[in-house]
């Protein structure tokens, strides 16, 4: 037998080996058992892991073409992370070199029948997603008919828009992974008191909601440690509590809360008297963790304290050091235990039971991508606050979504845009920079700007015109959204940089000469009593920062939920109205002049009040339409600008703030 002969056959009864070793040692860890997804074990493997397991994953990851310094050794150490982030990086995964649920699918060490489902294929597994699909409330047309279609693509993307993922329409491993672990609304019931055979529940990994939090209420009175506390959200470290007691019960150790498991539950929770023993018992997997250990216990000690509102420099690594111990004894003063900078049983227990410390910025330096708890959603409200929208809200998952939001934030703020919360990025988000001026005038000579008005507009949009491009409003000498748009869809047909700035080259291509830039308007006033969108909502001052094309931000963003009213802030009339269409700014939106020339411009609406149209005369108070996220933006909002006398936009902030109505839930009452 050749020597070659040999070496493949060791190498294919390794691989044997190895997927074997993963289905029998690994099975206790899925996280989510829906049949659409169907994955399989999910591995728990970061830096510091050792075994079998981390050697089946660093042979996976060289049979994938990845560099991986030490080769497979069975160590986690630092070249297996760095292995880990290529392959992430590679393929449009978090590059966190920890190997969550959506590597391990990618890697090939799980399986899902949707992941790699895309426009063209067919059969059950694509039956599997669109059922999938329409359990989370998606209409999918055609209903689940095993051919993946647009319908499909778009349904897809409709998803992953929710999640916070890229739109591609196709499902990669990520998509699959969310899939799973989605909730549907049948997995998130009214909370019941006492759990019992007349009123049967299921809970799982991905359920929200009061039921969860009361579960999570009760595994603590059980006396087992849920860290991150009573959040409301059913994810991995509660399916480790919950098997935890269903074990100790004599239950099969599923990791879902069915009936008789609920039923075990509410009894411990009597023979304890209630409120039970003290959730700090030897159980807790953090108890007695100090300087030098690394371990997933670890992490959840960090990520527990990050969700208790305390600074951990690194954020949540697996390493006891340093900055661990300083953030344990913080929480202990804090909370006035006993300061060892050891896990005893009294902090276990604070822990598990979600008591926190400050909530406020201080707390939030070392969060990033997979934070959990109400650190993350106070780091949402801050972002929030200071004007960048989060797509989802302020849930407390610290998600694409959310990462996207704080380098957002970062880059406008002169940052470092890594998406995770240093002390820097914490400073900022307490006082954030004031924003730059919205437009320059080049004395110099050069060309017209988004937000100008006069001689040098006027002759863009003639260029425009003259050159086949469609300019919403026309020739009116104001460079707003409209005239934007143009100018991408003459850089796109001409093979430009699509910008929405006029460039040299764009220039050149419109044939437009340098002119010298309008003097400085001198910044007028403006007055209205009527606040411009029904609450709950939330609003920061983000007047002046960067967006896309060069632009800047003219206006206030008043986040709300979809289809809240939209009201007139003053007496006056309809001057513009707005309809959204494909490449779309604004959306659908309308322009609201009063009898002085000033004019208040709405964006992104969902509809449009009937009677709304150009001409129309309005009443402070009238409802224009309602909220939405239609144009050029992922976040249900409201774009509100200000032009006094129909001059230059001026920063609406400080308007609103004296009118704030965002506590003011009941309609406007319409005369």
């Amino acid at each position: 037998m050749s020597s070659t002969h040999t070496v493949h056959s060791r190498r294919r009864q390794y691989r044997t080996f190895a997927a074997l070793f993963l289905a029998l040692t690994l099975a206790p860890l899925v996280m989510f058992d829906s049949p659409a997804s169907a994955a399989g074990p999910i591995p728990a493997l970061t830096q510091g892991s050792q075994g079998d397991a981390v050697r089946a994953l660093q042979q996976a990851l060289l049979n994938q073409g990845i560099a991986l310094a030490g080769g497979v050794d069975g160590v986690f150490g630092a070249g297996t992370v760095q292995a880990v982030k290529r392959f992430q990086s590679r393929n449009g995964l978090n590059a966190t070199g920890a190997v969550d649920d959506a590597t391990a699918l990618a890697l090939g060490l799980t399986t899902s029948p949707l992941y790699g489902l895309k426009e063209g294929a067919s059969g059950d597994g694509v039956r599997q997603l669109q059922q999938r699909l329409i359990e989370l409330g998606i209409a999918v047309p055609g209903g689940a008919d095993g051919a993946f279609g647009p319908g499909t693509t778009a349904t897809v993307k409709e998803f992953q828009a929710r999640v916070g993922y890229s739109r591609s329409g196709a499902v990669n491993a990520a998509t699959a992974i969310a899939l799973g672990a989605a909730s549907t609304p049948a997995a998130t019931p009214a909370p019941a008191s006492n759990p019992s055979p007349s009123t049967p529940t299921t809970l799982k990994v991905g359920a929200r909601g009061d039921a969860v939090k009361q579960l999570q209420q009760q595994l603590i009175s059980a006396g087992f440690s849920v860290v991150g506390g009573a959040d409301g959200i059913f994810g991995a470290l509660t399916a480790n509590a919950l098997g935890s007691f269903q074990q100790s019960a004599g239950l099969e150790a599923t990791r879902v809360a069915d009936e008789a498991t609920l039923n075990a539950l509410t009894l411990k929770v009597a023979s304890n008297g209630g409120s039970g023993s003290s959730p700090a018992t030897p159980a807790s997997p953090l108890l007695g963790l100090k300087a030098g250990v690394r371990s997933d216990a670890v992490k959840q000690l960090q990520q527990a304290l990050l969700n208790a509102g305390v600074a951990l420099k690194g954020g949540a690594d697996g390493v006891f050091g340093a900055n661990t111990q300083a953030a344990l004894k913080q929480y202990q003063q804090a909370l006035g235990l006993a300061v060892s900078g050891v896990v005893d049983a009294a902090t276990a227990g604070a822990l598990a039971q979600g008591r926190t410390v400050s909530a406020g910025p201080t707390g939030m330096a070392g969060l990033k991508s997979g934070a959990l708890g109400d650190t993350v959603r106070s780091l949402q409200q801050a972002l929030a606050k200071a004007g960048v929208s989060v797509r989802g809200g302020a849930d407390g998952i610290f998600g694409p979504a959310t990462t996207q939001a704080l380098k957002s934030f970062q880059q406008s703020q002169g940052l470092n845009p890594s998406g995770v919360v240093d002390d820097a990025t914490v400073a900022a988000l307490q006082n954030p920079k004031p924003p730059t001026s919205p437009t320059s005038n080049d004395g110099g000579g050069g060309y017209a700007v988004f937000g100008e008005k006069g001689t040098r507009v006027v002759q863009l949009q003639a260029a425009l015109v003259n050159a086949g491009m469609s300019v919403r409003g026309g020739v009116d000498g104001d460079f707003g959204a409209g005239t934007a748009a143009a100018v991408m869809d003459f850089q796109r047909a001409h093979g430009l940089n699509v910008t929405g700035k006029v460039n040299e080259a764009t220039a050149n291509a419109l044939a437009l000469a340098k002119v010298e830039a309008p003097p400085a308007a001198q910044p007028g006033t403006a007055s209205f009593s009527v606040f411009p969108v029904q609450g709950r909502c939330q609003f920061g001052d983000t007047f002046g920062y960067a967006r896309s094309g060069g632009r800047a931000h003219l206006g206030t963003d008043i986040l709300a939920p979809a289809g809240n009213l939209i009201y007139a802030v003053a007496d006056g009339k309809i001057t513009k109205v707005y309809a959204d269409y494909p490449g779309s700014l604004a959306g659908n939106g309308v322009q609201l002049t009063t009898a002085d020339g000033t004019y208040y411009f709405y964006a992104h609406m969902t509809g449009i009040n009937t009677g709304i149209a150009l001409g129309v005369p309005v009443k402070a108070g009238h409802i224009l339409g309602t909220l939405g996220k239609t144009g050029d933006t992922n976040t249900n909002h409201l774009h509100f600008e200000v032009h006094p006398k129909g001059g230059s936009a001026i920063n609406s902030y400080p308007l609103l703030k004296a009118i704030d109505a965002c506590s003011v839930t009941d309609p406007l009452a319409q005369t």
